[in-house]
């Protein structure tokens, strides 16, 4: 296998759509003034969709150009092409197929998945061309040799690999390609939230890609906008970050800019150094995140107050920085540079002799110019100062025609110190908060209903609520609707064992591990949930106020028949309620955050909508919406829904016996 020794230069643009002969005047252009480039991908979609691929004819391609599947099915003529030519399309257009690791002659070694997500497809076998992501697709490159070694007895590098939860160093891909984003990507990410990028059609299943490849750049390009998120690293057997990943989403080169908006930025060129078994450690990049893909106990993150280095990989078409603001910081700062410990020029903050304790400054004195705000000395700071417990401190009046809100007084108060506001705050302060011993979804707490419990995670735990909105016994099925699809019902929440709010409201810390291992029952529920001819319904309200919230998301399994109406019923029945769905739900949730109230709905097919709480809201909408749909409008309020102990632990173990198959 070919291995690189020289820096290699990419170029990666994004969708073309057709736009053949403006895709190659650009490359063109670009690889005349800061070229030769060693390779260019595209990401997304060469061709438009109902192309019929006469517009490739005769080109001649500057840069050896590799495309795959993106969300459009290929030309005809094109297949025809591919099959003949085993990939070339035209003079230095080549096909990598839908999903494999290709190595160049360089060494650059490139993997790709095409295609987009649907959780019908995925299963289905599917073709080489398909515009969809299959199980097929996904695991030639899950189970490549490259990712998975095969084991030999007397071999002590397979046994400590073996041991290892991620592979040994450097056995990676330089560049990842996708045409549709794995989850997760937003996650931890400080500029997510102004990136005017949206994740909604995320494929689940590529999270599990991108944590075998590790690659050096993941890139795709699926919507609109252009966004390159904070690298973040992979840590070895040695404990040490070993590579680092950045990843980009491009826009667009072909079709036309929204209306009124500028076309997103579609390209991207940057330099691969040579990184082998023998190569030193990459240096920490700038603006470094946590793995959003592993747990955050196996990653040393950007937060351990060493020092920033420079970029071991420069996109050049920026000056050496990231396209986004970084800086190197060595020699003299510049002459307009103040430190902003001792406000003297000269020398960086790191460098201040103040910081670094060389100071022989007397700090017990105030500086020149320092004047106490009590008694206008010059000779002591304020905390020292004589006179200080002697000047009355009381509340300061407020102006003339000041009047206060609460009571209506002039002149009196502000509207803080008013005594109406006051007295209210003191009746809101004695109001006791449920606490985890309290709380009744906390496991510390003696009267959890422990029976109803399924399973039982490192983070997490499955359980049936108390009267579920599933009739299971012959008396409720009498009453309204029909035998389960799920033994046990099936309607199941998901709750962290720790006591949070909200999902939204974990700490970056804890936040990985917890949603990482709740995403693991929520994809074993479905294959569950599919195995009787039924699909799930997700739904979460995230809402900070009240008694003693603790996070939790209700898992409802419906029949397959009514999949298509989920979305539709969630939007009539908001319409009457005057609840509004946000255009781009990911981005609603990032910008609200840790203090944001929300209701999220998950559809059968994947799709989420996100409503954010203004005001009163009933708890109960979700479960209404989908009684409706299954016509159990008389089992909406829980408690009229309430069984006997044995029927709740009748209903717990056909359950636990359904779902054990799907979940070790």
């Amino acid at each position: 296998m070919a291995q690189q020794t020289q820096p290699l230069k990419i170029l990666a643009i994004g969708s073309p759509l057709s736009a053949l002969s403006i895709f190659i005047d650009k490359i063109s252009a670009i690889n005349s003034k800061h070229g030769p480039f060693d390779a260019c991908v595209v990401v997304g979609d060469l061709f438009a969709e109902g192309s019929n691929g006469t517009e490739v004819a005769g080109l001649n391609f500057p840069v050896p150009t590799y495309f795959t599947v993106g969300r459009y099915a290929l030309p005809e003529d094109v297949i025809s092409k591919i099959e003949k030519t085993g990939g070339e399309v035209a003079n230095n257009l080549v096909f990598l197929g839908k999903s494999a690791v290709l190595t160049t002659a360089q060494g650059l070694r490139i993997a790709y998945v095409g295609g987009t997500y649907s959780e019908e497809a995925y299963e289905s076998a599917g073709d080489s061309y398909a515009p969809q992501i299959t199980r097929e697709s996904v695991d030639s490159i899950i189970n490549n040799p490259l990712f998975s070694p095969p084991a030999t007895a007397d071999s002590f590098t397979s046994a400590r690999n073996s041991a290892s939860a991620l592979p040994p160093a450097f056995q990676g891909v330089d560049l990842l390609l996708f045409s549709s984003p794995p989850p997760h990507l937003s996650t931890l990410s400080p500029s997510f939230p102004t990136s005017g990028v949206a994740l909604d059609s995320s494929a689940a299943p590529l999270e599990e890609v991108v944590k075998k490849t590790r690659p050096r750049y993941l890139l795709w390009g699926d919507g609109e906008g252009f966004w390159e998120r904070e690298p973040w690293g992979w840590t070895g057997a040695n404990g040490k970050e070993e590579r680092w990943t950045r990843a980009v989403k491009l826009g667009a080169l072909g079709g036309e800019a929204p209306t009124g908006a500028k076309k997103a930025r579609w390209f991207y060129a940057f330099t691969l150094q040579p990184q082998t078994n023998s190569s030193p450690l990459p240096v920490r990049p700038a603006n470094t995140t946590p793995n959003p893909f592993v747990m955050p106990s196996s990653v040393s993150g950007p937060f351990n107050g060493k020092k920033r280095a420079a970029l071991d990989d420069q996109n050049f078409l920026f000056g050496g920085q990231t396209a986004k603001k970084g800086r190197v910081e060595s020699g003299a700062p510049p002459d307009s540079y103040v430190c902003k410990i001792c406000a003297q020029p000269g020398h960086w903050i790191q460098d201040c002799p103040q910081k670094s304790g060389k100071d022989t400054r007397d700090n017990t004195k105030p500086p020149p110019g320092y004047v106490c705000k009590i008694c206008q000395s010059s000779d002591h700071f304020i905390r020292e100062c004589p006179v200080k417990d002697e000047k009355p401190r009381g509340p300061k009046p407020p102006p003339q025609g000041y009047v206060c809100r609460a009571c209506g007084m002039e002149n009196a108060h502000y509207i803080r110190e008013c005594p109406v506001v006051v007295e209210r705050e003191e009746e809101k302060s004695k109001r006791k908060e449920l606490g985890p011993a309290e709380c009744w979804f906390c496991l510390s707490n003696p009267k959890v209903t422990k029976h109803l419990i399924v399973a039982i995670g490192s983070e997490t735990y499955v359980t049936l609520p108390k009267g579920q909105l599933i009739p299971t016994s012959a008396k409720h099925v009498a009453q309204g609707g029909s035998k389960p699809l799920v033994p046990g019902g099936g309607h199941v929440l998901i709750i962290p064992i720790a006591h949070h709010p909200t999902l939204l409201s974990i700490p970056a810390e804890d936040a990985m591990s917890i949603i990482s291992e709740l995403e693991g029952f929520k994809s074993s529920l479905r294959a569950c949930y599919a195995s009787y001819g039924a699909v799930p319904v997700t739904f979460e309200v995230g809402r900070l106020a009240g008694r003693g919230g603790h996070a939790h998301v209700q898992i409802v399994p419906i029949s397959k028949e009514l999949a298509e109406k989920v979305e539709e019923s969630f939007r009539r029945a908001g319409e009457k309620q005057n609840i509004d769905w946000e255009a781009e739900p990911e981005r609603a949730l990032a910008r609200v955050g840790p203090t944001g109230n929300y209701f999220k709905v998950e559809c059968p097919d994947g799709k989420k909508m996100v409503h954010l709480l203004k005001g009163n809201f009933d708890l109960q909408f979700g479960r209404m919406v989908i009684g409706s749909l299954l016509g159990l409008h008389h089992r909406i309020d829980w408690k009229e829904c309430a069984q006997s102990e044995a029927e709740d632990k009748e209903d717990a173990v056909k359950f636990k016996k359904a779902f054990a198959p799907f979940h070790s």
